[in-house]
């Protein structure tokens, strides 16, 4: 008996690229969204500088990273295997930089 396969139309949305967009620009508008919940007196890089001072720049940017791992989950159990690969990769980047941040 012959197996038959079946063909699986493909999704718009399971795209590496779409992925590596949105892994890319998801923790920068994070960062500003931080940024207008806590300060709105100071500018963007003001508030950046106050965090160096503080010691906490590292421990923020973490948390703006976070995003894309709901960004992946969603990908991931939507079965969007390309997506979620295009998302891992600027994960990765995000925190090779933040690991040399905090050195």
């Amino acid at each position: 008996m012959e197996e038959i396969e079946q063909y699986e139309k493909p999704n718009k949305f399971d795209n590496f690229w779409l992925g590596l967009v949105l892994g890319t620009i998801i923790p920068p508008i994070a960062s500003y969204g931080v940024y207008y919940w806590f300060n709105r007196t100071n500018s963007y890089f003001e508030f950046i500088q106050k965090l160096k001072t503080w010691g906490i720049q590292t421990e923020v940017f973490l948390w703006c990273v976070l995003p894309i791992a709901f960004v992946f989950a969603l990908f991931y159990f939507l079965h969007y295997d390309r997506a979620a690969k295009g998302v891992v990769f600027p994960t990765m980047i995000y925190t090779i930089i933040l690991l040399i941040l905090d050195l």
